[in-house]
């Protein structure tokens, strides 16, 4: 039965039917040849190469996702020198153009022009794969999902490729964990290396580099492309855009990198401002058509030639003013006219325009506070609009109600609809973001003050303790946790960290043993900690650390014993995770979930050694009635992957002291034999 949960292997083989050896066949060719019978076949186990790389990329990263703004691609007639430009270095053969670096100041359009020009390669069969990071997103905020997703994308656009691509991940099917480095030379450079030459040089397209908020993935990645290109002289060419940050400047405009990198500054200049010019006509010229067929009175010329020329002054060369305003004055519960006025009655002599449309925008929310509250919980958690009402204890509905208020700034999910790779509310702009958290920028709208987070965590401990349904509680949980020791410790605050589903939580979490140190570091900040929460977390961290993993010596018997003597709960726990069977899929805590049990369940095993205990579990003579055969777990696995059984003490009752897994014998679960 073990080789039924080994790892998948894909193997190839041809045999010949005759003779006294006969060939067991799973998936078959037959050709018959003068009357002998050949047989060729493939045998498929799990997963290809190309499924396993499917489920570590991100699809939200790639430029035609359908999760990102609408239409984020250039303007019809918009940014055509710059895209010409990138299409005249798209045909480029010499190795010092390898690397393009497009860069520029917030709010320029350079997604924009990597958007359109990520269409503009797929549609000529130029794009090797694109990816758009996006700070705080769980799967475009880093760089881990990058070379599975850019290799999937190579091997899905150039046929030559994608077998290459598809045999190094069976061959290392755990390729996605392993480094950066590794990843790009078994991902990237192997294929280019062992295939033949191909017909044109794909393009792979890297927008907002800034956004991964790995500062130090950022250097080794630009590091690691260089030193590929240089060595390796793969037919590739990258396009890189981001911010002029100074540590990518470092790397990318040395004169030692030279040899491989080039790099082209977006500016705010004559054909910028004549850029914005257009798209603010054509757009407020469909925002007239739209707003009269609803009966709204707008001149034909509206909003007029003078308008629109101290709109494009006041955009500083910049598309995301022109972007804002649009999206602000495009609101069809709003007058237009009344909109625009609201724009051009600020201050057309500021030097921060952006900002101070960003100020005119938040200004019509009424309630300044829940405003703050609901903003710094959108940034700071990526919470969904209903686990951001629990949280703050507001009635069902408003964080979503001042979202829509703000739809030229955010974008945000339907109602309860989970999608993991992507952020339940968005903010448009980074610039956004940074306007936020600067308080020189957003005074008065400022959510990085230490008053939001300690509200924030006071409030997030009454939902814990209220009792939450498992989705919110899981959500929450982690969040409290790292917002917790980010502010002084207070008495008020220790009644949550004795609340045993808060433990429980915490134990479950991928970060176990981290939280719990944070969380001691933090208690031992205040004068006199409690003992009996030091202890406790101190618990918590040692089984999260696996301090309590199972030794397999053949010895301590009459220890084990004693402290599974009278603990049914603790037996079944253990007799889950420590059996010689597929049971090995299921974690700990995965474990102590099904059997209805909480963390503090294990604490035994701190109490003393219990070298032997999967030798002792092992032995039917020894455990007696609690023994499991092979056939009994497979039929609990089988079970525990299904709804047939919700209650999970069904799964385990005890009988003489130990417990007996009577679901394991139910008629309807004998599939598996």
């Amino acid at each position: 039965m073990s080789g039924l949960w080994e790892a998948p292997q894909r193997e190839y083989a041809i045999s010949r039917i005759g003779g006294d050896n006969p060939v067991h066949i799973q998936s078959s060719t037959f050709n018959s040849i003068a009357g002998n019978m050949n047989v060729s076949h493939t045998t498929n186990v799990g997963e290809s190469g190309l499924d396993i790389l499917r489920r570590a990329l991100c699809e939200d990263a790639m430029h035609d996702s359908a999760v990102r703004p609408p239409d984020p691609s250039c303007h019809p007639g918009t940014r055509d020198a710059i895209l010409e430009r990138l299409d005249d270095w798209s045909f480029e053969q010499p190795a010092d153009s390898a690397i393009l670096w497009l860069h520029g100041c917030a709010g320029i359009g350079k997604s924009a022009i990597a958007q359109q020009f990520a269409a503009s390669c797929q549609v000529r069969s130029q794009l090797g794969g694109s990816f758009f990071w996006k700070r705080g997103d769980a799967g475009r905020g880093h760089w881990r999902n990058l070379v599975p997703t850019l290799a999937y994308q190579l091997a899905a656009s150039f046929p030559a490729i994608g077998p290459i691509i598809q045999g190094a991940v069976e061959t290392d099917r755990l390729i996605a964990s392993k480094s950066m480095r590794h990843q790009l030379e078994k991902l990237i450079v192997l294929p280019f290396r062992e295939a033949p030459k191909l017909n044109s040089r794909p393009i792979l397209v890297l927008d907002g580099l800034d956004e991964c908020e790995e500062r130090a993935a950022q250097t080794l990645l630009l590091r690691s492309l260089i030193d590929v290109v240089r060595a390796e002289h793969i037919p590739v060419h990258i396009l890189i855009c981001s911010r002029s940050e100074s540590h990518l400047c470092e790397i990318l405009e040395s004169s030692e990198n030279s040899d491989v990198c080039r790099g082209f500054q977006i500016r705010p200049d004559a054909s910028a401002y004549a850029d914005i010019s257009r798209y603010l006509t054509d757009e407020f010229a469909r925002i007239q058509r739209a707003h009269t067929t609803r009966g709204v009175a707008l001149h034909d010329d509206w909003p007029g030639e003078v308008v629109i020329e101290q709109l494009v002054e006041r955009s500083s060369g910049t598309f995301i003013y022109a972007s804002t305003i649009i999206s602000y004055i495009d609101d069809e519960y709003s007058h237009p006219a009344d909109r625009l006025d609201a724009v051009l009655i600020l201050d057309p002599s500021s030097t921060t325009p952006l900002d101070d449309l960003y100020s005119q925008i938040l200004s019509a929310v009424p309630d300044k506070s829940v405003l703050l509250r609901v903003l710094h919980a959108i940034v700071e958690t990526h919470l969904d609009p209903e686990q951001i009402d629990i949280t703050l204890q507001m009635r069902r509905g408003t964080s979503r109600i001042i979202s829509r208020a703000l739809h030229s700034l955010l974008q945000i999910r339907p109602v309860r609809i989970f999608d993991a790779g992507s952020l339940p509310v968005q903010l448009l702009h980074a610039s956004f973001r940074d306007f936020l958290v600067e308080p020189q920028r957003s005074f008065g709208f400022c959510i990085s003050g230490q008053d939001l987070r300690i509200a924030l965590v006071h409030s997030m401990a009454c939902a814990l303790e209220s009792g939450l349904r498992s989705l919110d509680f899981e959500a929450i949980i982690g969040i409290f946790l790292k917002f917790l020791v980010k502010i002084p410790p207070t008495e008020s605050l220790f009644p949550i960290l004795r609340n045993v589903h808060v433990q429980h939580g915490a134990y479950n979490s991928l970060a176990a043993e981290a939280d719990a140190r944070a969380i001691l570091t933090w208690l031992q900040r205040y004068l006199h900690p409690p003992s009996d929460l030091v202890e406790t977390w101190t618990d918590l961290r040692r089984l999260g650390a696996g301090h309590h993993m199972i030794d397999s010596k053949p010895h301590g018997d009459e220890s084990i014993a004693q402290v599974l003597a009278g603990n049914p709960a603790l037996i079944s726990y253990l007799r889950v995770i420590s059996t010689p069977t597929p049971v090995h899929y299921l974690s700990d805590r995965t474990a102590l979930n099904l059997l209805g049990l909480t963390w503090d369940a294990l604490r035994p095993l701190l109490q003393r050694s219990l070298d032997g205990l999967d030798y002792f579990l092992r032995d039917r003579q020894k455990c007696g009635t609690l023994y499991m055969s092979q056939e009994e777990t497979l039929r609990f696995m089988a079970i525990s992957r299904t709804n047939d059984v919700l209650d999970p003490h069904d799964f385990f009752q005890v009988r003489n002291g130990f417990p007996y897994c009577a679901a394991a014998n139910r008629t309807k679960s004998s599939s598996i034999k």
